[in-house]
């Protein structure tokens, strides 16, 4: 059975450092729950063996070595014998010296502000020509200057994207990596939905992660694929063009994709082999169960993602009853690893802003969708109505972006 004294020689044996995942694989233990890789590193970090430092715990001490045991000294006679000393002193000597001795090993505490305004000491040690290739220069101007392309998703949220001019970008900026956040039953699944059957019937190679419902359940459960056939009968849209250009990740059914590793090197393998145009996330609680870490595995998904020229919408939930906001799970530094947050939510109006870009009076329910925010193009900011109908879309009920009559 693995203790603690396992994790701290498993540091040791890895310069003093591993991820979680490093020390589950490498002790063969789960990483989560009752005797756990994450049960033991908190109860160190509590013990100031270890911290963690982004994905990585640290070793911060050594276990104190054994005092070595010296022959004993002859006895003194009788009359020189030192008054017993009683067993709280003895302790409390014990005590003493066991920190003294890791006081020896201990690393002081970093002082952020020295380290933040202490000068660049770092030696350049690598050959110039292995530095040089990391340092890159602008192209050309013909060269440096890409078209702004949409990427069509067939729904209402394409035109929310807008050219330098104002004018729709009929589409999700192509190769976006987009956050979908909201209330569950706010529509964001029902709209992913959707966006899968027509990309793929548009003969796009898609890519759905589920970790809300089974794909295919042998039950009469009205399951995931049953709703995308559904869709696309209400749409006219063909099924045998949608099987062709759909893959699909089931984690409900397959739990073993519920480990990142697993995920990652499935994710890679359909991304390259099928070349994949669009990857649908849902939800990003798929991709790492404690939510404190969900950010990296984002940040990781969205890198890979761009390099290999793949569209990318996470769908998130909302972590806090303050609706349109960026309140979701994972926090706003989930929402800095993308290129933009879209909402899709519900709630009663309150701020001013919100009563005139809705028209609406104070207190009065609306479910919207909005564009918070994105770094790759311009977008309509204000909020827009939606309503879920009763053939299972999401759709607008008014005109984007508006025209200049409306405006006025």
């Amino acid at each position: 059975m693995v203790e603690e004294k396992d994790i701290v020689e498993f540091l040791k044996s890895h310069d003093g450092k591993a991820s979680l995942n490093d020390v589950a694989e490498g002790l063969g233990i789960v990483k989560y729950g009752p005797n756990s890789a994450y049960a033991f590193l908190q109860s160190l970090k509590n013990k100031g063996v270890i911290e963690r430092r982004g994905e990585r715990w640290t070793l911060l001490i050594e276990e104190p070595k054994p005092v070595e045991k010296t022959a004993e000294a002859p006895s003194k006679p009788v009359e020189e014998k030192e008054t017993a000393v009683p067993e709280v002193e003895k302790l409390m000597k014990a005590m003493a010296k066991t920190i003294a001795e890791a006081m020896k090993t201990a690393q002081a505490p970093a002082d952020e502000w020295e380290l933040a305004t202490r000068p660049m000491a770092t030696k350049i040690e690598k050959k110039e020509d292995k530095l040089s290739a990391l340092v890159l220069k602008p192209d050309v101007a013909p060269e440096a200057k890409k078209p702004l392309v949409g990427f069509p998703s067939g729904t209402f949220i394409d035109e929310l994207f807008l050219t330098p001019e104002g004018k729709s970008l009929d589409g999700i900026p192509i190769c976006g990596q987009f956050a979908i956040t909201g209330l569950p039953g706010a529509g964001k699944s029902i709209l992913i939905e959707e966006i899968a059957v027509r990309v793929a019937a548009s003969e796009r190679k898609v890519l759905f992660a589920t970790a809300e419902d089974t794909w295919k359940s042998a039950t009469p459960r009205f399951d995931l694929q049953s709703r995308l056939k559904q869709k696309a009968d209400i749409l006219g849209l063909s099924w045998d063009k949608i099987r062709e250009n759909l893959f699909v990740l089931d984690t409900v059914a397959y739990p073993e994709l519920r480990d990142w590793n697993t995920f990652a090197e499935t994710y890679r393998y359909v991304a390259e082999k099928e070349k994949i145009e669009l990857a649908l996330i849902d939800s990003v609680t798929v991709l790492e169960a404690y939510r404190g870490a969900l950010k990296y595995r984002v940040m990781e998904l969205a890198r890979y993602n761009q390099v290999h020229g793949i569209t990318a919408l996470y769908v998130n939930q909302r972590s806090s009853e303050v609706w349109d906001s960026y309140d979701m799970a994972g926090g706003i530094g989930l929402a800095h690893n993308l290129d933009g947050t879209i909402i899709i939510d519900y709630g009663r109006v309150y701020w001013q802003d919100q009563q005139i870009d809705l028209a609406l009076s104070r207190g009065e329910f609306v479910r919207i969708s909005r564009v918070l925010d994105c770094r790759m193009c311009n977008f309509e900011r204000r909020r827009i109505r939606v309503e879920i109908t009763s053939d299972g879309f999401l759709k607008a009920l008014e005109p984007i972006p508006k025209t200049e009559e409306t405006r006025q």
